[in-house]
């Protein structure tokens, strides 16, 4: 009987010092202090993280504010450019309206006079072309009168000549006219 208390006494024992020890795993395992610690070690882990994939946000924004803010002032320079493009239109049409409002027969007659003297191989009055103080009529005035010679018949070197500018000018103005453009 004696082997069965010391067996008993020895296996109650043992029961004991393992409760002691999982208690105390346990304990320390749950305890108050150690779950804050690791807690804030995993927050901190995740705010590290968050913080970088952030600032690599952040970076990427900036890059894509800058494109856009390059490509806003490159439309608006566009966008002034083709302003000024239809204000210079506009100004030389309504230009080319005055003068077409200011055209009379005696001059188609004096363009048609000129081109037969041309033809006839006779020597032309001198052309007196009116110097205005808008460059845009003026620039009207000697499309206009270019096309007048041009349907007298009158070629592109002699016109030229006349009206005191170069051929290229000629052709350009005659071109113009044609396509519905303003002077030259």
């Amino acid at each position: 009987m004696t082997a069965a208390y010391i067996f008993s006494a020895s296996a109650l024992l043992l029961s004991i010092v393992s409760f002691f020890v999982i208690f105390f795993y346990v304990k320390k395992r749950t305890a108050v202090d150690r779950i804050p610690a690791e807690t804030r070690r995993a927050v901190s882990l995740i705010i590290n993280e968050i913080e970088r994939i952030t600032d690599r946000d952040s970076e990427l924004i900036e890059e894509r504010v800058k494109k856009l803010k390059s490509l806003i002032e490159d439309i608006d320079r566009r966008i002034a450019a083709y302003e000024r493009q239809a204000k210079s239109y506009q100004t030389a049409c309504e230009a080319q309206k005055k003068i077409k409002e200011k055209k009379n027969t005696e001059a188609t007659e004096t363009y048609r006079r000129l081109g037969r003297a041309y033809a006839a191989r006779e020597t032309p009055p001198p052309l007196k072309i009116s110097v205005s103080e808008n460059p845009e009529e003026r620039s009207a005035a000697i499309t206009l009168k270019a096309a007048e010679l041009s349907a007298a018949g009158v070629p592109d070197n002699e016109i030229a000549k006349r009206l005191h500018i170069t051929v290229n000018e000629v052709e350009m103005a005659l071109f113009l006219r044609r396509h519905g453009g303003a002077g030259v």
